[in-house]
């Protein structure tokens, strides 16, 4: 069984599409755990649970503190199940989604696997695609950009666990764990499938400038730790995005 980790510290219509879109997966067996984060989350449940009201597969995680990768880590330490599945309060999971990857994590046997995805804009109009890395281009590619759409993973809690969850972060929590699972030596792979609609709005915290400095950093440790070529053209790669993005 799946259990499903939706973050937010924020409720809309995006928000109920988003959960809709997970119950109505073809893949029956699985929990939702919404954690509502930040000094809404009192009104974020309320607000749920007036559009679900007998959804019973729906667990609903309150905290007071407005931090994606502590409630994140707070729905990993709830979840019940085996594989988690990552979904964000704004996008829209296809009806096979979850059937579809758990089947190609198994046959595989990997610890994580990605999808590709459909770009849509703040109205759900197509706008464009992202096809992430696949197979040995994956590690290739880590040092220097995001080889996982995030909202598009499935992960096994186990592996999880042993990177001992999300670091603290604003907007780059993925990057950061992917270079510490890669350290773990994990099995990864994006499935060529488009699952997930991803959506792109001005809300959006995409290609902030904090990120960019929090990227720096993760590489920087990695350097530190492993003082390759690679690792080191990375660090002045991602230091000169950040330079060009501060301009």
């Amino acid at each position: 069984m799946i259990s499903v980790i939706v973050a937010t510290n924020n409720f809309n219509e995006y928000l109920c599409i988003a959960l809709q879109s997970i119950f109505d997966q073809t893949f029956v067996e699985f929990e939702v755990l919404l954690v509502a984060n930040g000094a809404a989350c009192d009104d974020i449940e309320s607000f749920v649970l007036k559009r679900f009201p007998s959804e019973t597969r729906l667990i609903i995680i309150k905290s007071n503190i407005p931090q994606l990768s502590y409630a994140l880590n707070l729905g990993i330490d709830h979840a019940s199940y085996d594989y988690i599945a990552r979904m964000d309060a704004d996008d829209i999971a296809h009806p096979e989604r979850l059937g579809l990857q758990l089947d190609y994590l198994l046959a595989h046997n990997l610890d994580l696997v990605g999808t590709g995805a459909r770009l849509i804009d703040e109205f759900g109009a197509v706008i464009g695609s992202r096809s992430p890395p696949r197979g040995a281009e994956i590690n290739k590619k880590l040092p220097f950009k995001n080889v996982f759409i995030h909202p598009s993973t499935l992960i096994r809690k186990s592996a999880l666990l042993n990177a001992r969850g999300y670091n603290a972060g604003f907007n780059s929590e993925d990057y950061d764990l992917w270079l510490r699972l890669k350290r773990l030596d994990v099995r990864w792979d994006n499935m060529p499938d488009m699952l997930l609609d991803y959506r792109i709005h001005p809300a959006a915290s995409q290609r902030r400038l904090l990120g960019y400095a929090e990227i720096s950093g993760a590489l920087l440790r990695e350097f530190l730790l492993s003082k390759t070529l690679v690792n080191a053209c990375s660090v002045v790669v991602s230091v000169i995005k950040a330079f060009m993005r501060a301009r």
